[in-house]
């Protein structure tokens, strides 16, 4: 069997709620210009929204590019049969809370849910939670992942090669 490394990054519709607060605030910001027009202070409330929108999209990318869960599955080498999340979170650069990190084996793997709202199943995303054998408890919960049933399949699949 062949190694597999696998990364799992959120989606970007996954952010469904921010998107849409920044397109809410480009929207106001036009109404009222169109509403007004020539009125000094609404330039200014036209450039705050864009500027909010601009910091709004980026830390969609950073959140995205930030959070990730990897399958590892190398037969071969036992310190690489897991599951692992990493986290770090860009609002928090000094706190302890910065960079969350765990690693379940794929042998102690109890179960996998998915978790979802009603605008997460209509886009096809979910998160996924992961719980283990040693406690009994959530221990990952990776947040939007696109098609969260074939990756929990997957991941289900590869623990059941290593399960007693």
């Amino acid at each position: 069997m062949e190694p597999l490394y696998k990364t799992y990054k959120p989606a970007k519709r996954g952010f469904f709620k921010l998107w849409f607060l920044a397109i809410i605030l480009l929207v106001l910001a036009g109404v009222a210009n169109y509403f007004k027009p020539g009125e000094s202070w609404l330039k200014w409330v036209w450039i705050a929204a864009c500027v909010a929108d601009i910091l709004i999209v980026l830390y969609i990318f950073a959140k995205r590019w930030t959070i990730s869960l990897t399958l590892k599955d190398n037969p071969s080498k036992p310190d690489d049969q897991e599951v692992s999340f990493s986290e770090c979170n860009p609002c928090k650069p000094f706190s302890s809370d910065f960079k969350k990190s765990i690693e379940i084996g794929l042998a102690n793997i109890e179960h996998i849910e998915i978790k979802q709202t009603m605008m997460q199943a209509l886009l096809n995303i979910g998160d996924i939670v992961i719980a283990s054998s040693g406690t009994g408890r959530e221990e990952i919960q990776a947040p939007s992942i696109p098609n969260p049933q074939a990756v929990r399949d997957e991941i289900q699949l590869h623990a059941s090669n290593y399960r007693k």
